[in-house]
């Protein structure tokens, strides 16, 4: 069980929607109103810092054939995240901006838990996507930060209620071998604790390949396949971020390798991120001007 607690900690640093979407064709629910006029989009600068939450989900059902043959069926034994991360720009140039970033997560499963800390420095481009990354903090604490680049949705064009385009998730989930291709729509607009967002949905595919071990500890090869993923979120236009995202993944893959003779994994991954209410009330961003020094060089 703690072999299983501990590979899961390291999937989610390593590789419902907390504000519900305004229903546009009626009232706003509680706590939001009606959208007023976008503000003018407000450059970042060093110093800006930003709070996310994270919580999710991870499961995996295997149904597959250990190397002598023996039928393994293994239902999918849900492992649950709890996480904070902190994000602070140290640095801006025509590369991009450089991030240092500090959090911790708790993953639990079949009621134990296992705490992990850690911090990173990532350079994210102006078209969004990731540069570098560096330290143990990536995968899920990544999602929302592809999109403080000026181009990263719509190549930085004009928003409005119904807007589409096509492009690659800014990184990658646990298992993919790319980054998403998704396409996305802007299908409405309200007031969040007075932040004018926009909310958007997109859905696309990814490659998968992960190499996958039974609860015993036999492997059994990898899966390959590709994953279906869904994303609602709400984008603040005038700061450059995003306020809170709802990521969902599923696929089915098959099992290939010389030790065994077959089967398929159904994953379903599942993540809440959203900007911390002190942080989203703060525009401009609130500030960190703590000095740290940044190993990633332009």
């Amino acid at each position: 069980m703690n072999r299983l607690i501990g590979a899961c900690a390291a999937c989610f640093l390593l590789a419902g929607f907390g504000s519900a979407l305004a229903d546009t064709n009626g009232l706003a629910p509680a706590g939001l109103t009606a959208a007023a006029p976008v503000s003018q989009p407000i450059a970042h600068r060093v110093g800006d810092a930003f709070d996310y939450t994270v919580r999710g989900s991870m499961t995996q059902a295997i149904l597959a054939s250990d190397s002598l043959g023996k039928r393994i069926n293994q239902p999918g034994t849900p492992t649950s995240l709890d996480g904070r991360e902190h994000v602070a720009i140290k640095q801006i140039s025509p590369q991009g901006i450089t991030l240092h970033r500090s959090g911790l997560i708790v993953a639990i499963v079949s009621n134990q838990s296992r705490k992990k800390s850690g911090n990173g420095w990532t350079l994210v481009r102006d078209d969004g996507s990731i540069a570098k990354d560096t330290g143990d903090l990536g995968g899920v604490f990544l999602l929302p930060l592809p999109f403080l680049g000026e181009r990263s949705i719509n190549e930085g064009l004009d928003l409005a209620v119904g807007t589409q385009w096509s492009d690659k998730l800014g990184t990658k989930l646990y298992g993919m071998t790319a980054r998403p291709t998704m396409d996305f729509q802007i299908m409405g607009q309200h007031l969040a604790l007075g932040v004018n967002v926009y909310e958007i949905e997109a859905v696309g595919t990814a490659p998968m390949k992960e190499p996958i071990v039974s609860n015993t500890g036999e492997a059994l090869g990898y899966a390959t396949g590709t994953a279906h993923i869904s994303v609602h979120g709400e984008y603040d236009p005038a700061n450059h971020r995003m306020i809170s995202m709802d990521v969902d993944l599923v696929d089915t893959l098959r099992i290939s390798g010389a030790a065994h003779h077959g089967g398929t994994v159904d994953d379903h991954q599942h993540y809440i991120v959203e900007l911390d209410p002190s942080s989203l009330a703060a525009s401009p961003p609130q500030t960190d001007n703590s000095t740290v020094e940044a190993p990633i060089t332009h």
